[in-house]
């Protein structure tokens, strides 16, 4: 039995719009998407590039944290219904939106340091001076907008089939349900007719 790997997407240049993108797709062994796992991730992309297993003119801005993204393990997504690669991207979603969710209620306490910081107002109290000098709020606060930026990622990327899951939920609902067939919904008028 082979050990469980985690698969990574580390983009190139995250200033070009999405659709230019590319990037160095990274298999590591292990259990579960972690910084740890995710720093490892970074510094085989830095090694590979640094012994010129790369191409040289990658990374220019340098790989850092919004630069990964984990990926699901590639599927034949020929063989699946819209409904199946649906129900996959909103088990994904499902899981991006509770880490996120739970990271941000985690950095919670750190409302007032942040807005203190960001409005530059005021001077910060002995509690919130400590707190920033911690290494562990820059942490949170990378934890915060990585996993906004994964989410984010994630959610533009979606095919939309996710919806149909929520069709079938609702269609399970009490209430008027009806089918309609092709014809009513175009009023008889078919394809052919219309060229």
């Amino acid at each position: 039995m082979s050990s469980p790997t985690l698969n990574y997407l580390i983009i190139d240049d995250l200033e070009q719009p999405p659709e230019q993108r590319v990037g160095t797709l990274v298999r590591l062994s292990g259990r579960r998407d972690s910084p740890k796992t995710r720093q490892g991730a970074i510094e085989l992309v830095r090694k590979l590039w640094e012994e010129d297993l790369l191409p040289a003119d990658r990374f220019a801005n340098g790989i850092h944290q919004d630069s990964i993204m984990a990926v699901s393990e590639p599927t034949d997504t020929q063989t699946l219904l819209p409904v199946e690669r649906g129900a996959q991207e909103l088990c994904q979603l499902l899981n991006l939106q509770v880490t996120h969710q739970q990271t941000c209620q985690e950095a919670r306490p750190l409302v007032s340091l942040v807005q203190a910081v960001l409005d530059n107002e005021r001077s910060l109290t002995p509690e919130e001076l400590e707190l920033a000098s911690d290494r562990k709020t820059g942490k949170l606060l990378q934890k915060v907008a990585s996993s906004h930026a994964e989410l984010s990622r994630f959610r533009d990327s979606m095919s939309g089939d996710a919806q149909l899951i929520l069709e079938i939920i609702r269609a399970d609902t009490p209430g008027d349900v009806a089918i309609e067939s092709p014809e009513s919904v175009t009023n008889g008028v078919s394809k052919a007719s219309k060229a």
